[in-house]
């Protein structure tokens, strides 16, 4: 006995979906939403992951300026790589570790994006005159006329080999040789540092450790911290504690000049930032 098929090839007994293989509006809704759940699950872990990748490169690239510096003073009899701009009434345009001429901000100034301000200043040797060591990656608003070229300013107190005279910091000591460096000891005294964006211009990190406030800011764009290279040669990034640096807003127009610290001469980050700049006489 033959037995009877539809025209289709189907079976008349079978089984036939009436939706087809696709799927419905409330399918699509329920997928659509687990992967918008996923998403918002992976979002902080990635943006964490990247600060702690900008962290890490950070910390590279100061230990580099920090060797190059040491190199310096090697070659140079224990003198300390200079920290003053070469315009400070120096005769014959004496140079320093950056160039004077390489003042930065949020105008289009040309030492935002000067290259040779950099190749042909006192570290570019040592450094292979690589540009990038010059630049944190988690500084990322862009100047009028593009990304500035450096985040990193050098501690106003170390490197005073031309300005022995101009202590911008009254009442500090100055370091210009190896052998100064005492009072804070190598591992705790700083040499280059993060700036922050609104208050960087020269390579010169002004301190006022009488005072009590910050003429140049540290930044705070690294979870809430700062990129610091030492005297011996080490690097770290330092998390501050109160809002006296993680408050101010970062954008032009510039905003920042000798901003007053929250709790005076007290405050925690305050008191961590003059105890590793410099000492008293």
């Amino acid at each position: 006995m033959i037995q009877s098929r539809s025209s289709t090839g189907i079976s008349p007994g079978a089984a036939v979906n009436p939706r087809g293989s696709g799927f419905t509006l409330i399918e699509l809704l329920v997928v659509i939403a687990i992967i918008a759940i996923l998403a918002s699950m992976l979002l902080p872990a990635l943006s964490r992951a990247k600060l702690k990748a900008y962290a890490a490169q950070c910390r590279s690239n100061l230990k580099q300026l920090q060797l190059g510096a040491m190199m310096y003073k090697d070659d140079n009899n224990g003198y300390l790589l200079p920290n003053a701009p070469a315009d400070w009434g120096l005769p014959g345009g004496a140079k320093s570790w950056v160039d004077a001429n390489g003042v930065e901000g949020w105008a289009a100034l040309d030492g935002n994006t000067n290259r040779s301000l950099y190749t042909s200043a006192l570290l570019a040797p040592y450094l292979a005159k690589q540009i990038g060591v010059y630049k944190c990656p988690a500084d990322i608003i862009p100047s009028a006329n593009g990304p500035r070229l450096r985040s990193y300013s050098m501690n106003g107190q170390m490197g005073a080999v031309y300005i022995t005279t101009h202590n911008l910091d009254i009442g500090a000591l100055q370091y210009s040789k190896e052998s100064e460096i005492i009072r804070p000891v190598p591992t705790d005294a700083f040499v280059f540092a993060d700036e922050n964006p609104d208050s960087i211009q020269d390579g010169y990190l002004e301190i006022d450790t009488f005072y009590g406030n910050f003429p140049d800011v540290p930044a705070a764009y690294l979870s809430g911290g700062c990129g610091f290279s030492f005297a011996d040669g080490h690097a770290e990034i330092h998390k501050w504690v109160t809002s006296a640096l993680t408050s101010i807003p970062v954008g032009p127009p510039r905003v920042v000049h000798n901003p007053q610290v929250t709790g005076g001469p007290k405050n925690l980050d305050w008191l961590w930032f003059s105890q590793h700049s410099a000492a008293a006489p």
